[in-house]
């Protein structure tokens, strides 16, 4: 189940009085929580018909009585209870007979309860509790919005200030601001910062264009990494030198900007090669685990490099490293060598 079901039961009035929330997207989770609270918990009367519990910080006794507490003037009690530790593999202040008294309860809530449990880390599926709400109740994970959820997520917070963009933009948008890279830290509450940051910028627009975007959003490692190895597909020498000047003083280390570099060179070998094999961008997205759009990019800079060339820059980037690991060369010098090599060579 995702957020998104949790919505429509809560838009038909057809919530469970169990979850399981969790997951990285925690900005998306606390909003799900705030819109349950808003459309069950009368607000005249929150302060009695809604708790918040610190799952850290009590015993299995006070959720239970939180529960079984009858609602004032109301239909539903709500109790969030943030961060039990039974859920994963920690249990410090949780017994097993806790545990056990807590998962025969879950199956007996009170028809006027709604429990929610939500949790920012992973949870351990194999946990007997975690089975158990997945019969009880229901288990929700915020993961990252990918495709068209991320894109209608962003339209919608440019709509709530009364903005449009455009599918390009917000694909621009995204790429710079690292949200849809596989390994990215980046959350929404990051993306609806930068957005703020547009809107305000912007003023009375009401569009927000492609340059609104490159001036104001701030570059990804990634990206940054793209325009150099692009830059060396162009025999730019100068341009890809001064790409990997401005990264080194922004603080990214010498051996950091050499695995992406071969982590670019990789990607753009196996794009090359699928294509070759008569796979289309919509087939090598999901192959590869990245966005479509991102794959397309891939595919237009690939133009500058064979397959033979491609193996080559990759092998050239393992020697580098295996230089830099023995202390044979400096860090620094490598990769301005490697870069030297590559825009006079490849």
């Amino acid at each position: 189940m995702n957020y998104k079901d949790v919505l429509a039961d809560l838009k038909n009035k057809n919530l469970s009085n169990l979850y399981l929330f969790w997951g990285t997207e925690h900005y998306l989770m606390e909003n799900t929580i705030a819109l349950i609270r808003e459309q069950m918990v009368n607000p005249s009367f929150q302060d009695l018909n809604y708790q918040i519990l610190d799952g850290r910080e009590l015993r299995i006794d006070e959720i239970i009585n939180a529960c079984e507490t009858v609602p004032f003037m109301d239909e539903k009690r709500v109790v969030l209870v943030r961060e039990l530790e039974c859920f994963s593999t920690k249990r410090k202040n949780i017994t097993e007979e806790e545990e056990e008294r807590l998962i025969a309860y879950l199956s007996n809530l009170p028809s006027s309860t709604l429990l929610m449990f939500s949790m920012s880390d992973g949870i351990d599926k194999r946990k007997k509790i975690v089975k158990e709400i997945g019969k009880s109740g229901q288990i929700v994970e915020f993961g990252r919005l990918t495709g068209k959820d991320i894109h209608k997520w962003v339209t919608k917070v440019f709509n709530k200030y009364r903005k449009k963009i455009g599918e390009a933009e917000i694909n621009e948008l995204l790429e710079l601001i690292g949200y849809s890279d596989r390994n990215s830290v980046k959350t929404l509450k990051d993306l609806e910062n930068e957005i703020i940051k547009l809107v305000n910028y912007v003023g009375e627009r009401s569009t927000v264009t492609k340059q609104d975007i490159e001036l104001l959003a701030p570059r990804s490692l990634e990206n940054d990494i793209f325009r150099l190895v692009e830059s060396i597909g162009e025999k730019n020498g100068n341009q890809a030198l001064q790409i990997l000047n401005d990264m080194l003083v922004e603080g990214e280390p010498e051996i950091r900007i050499l695995h992406m570099i071969t982590r670019q060179f990789r990607l753009l070998y196996q794009v090359k090669l699928m294509e070759n094999q008569g796979y289309t961008a919509t087939a090598i997205a999901p192959k590869l685990g990245i966005q479509q759009f991102v794959v397309k990019k891939y595919l237009k800079q690939a133009v500058n490099f064979d397959l033979k060339v491609l193996r080559k820059a990759l092998e050239k980037c393992l020697q580098t490293d295996e230089s830099i690991k023995k202390g044979t060369m400096n860090q620094r010098l490598a990769v301005e060598l490697l870069i030297s090599h590559f825009t006079c060579a490849v």
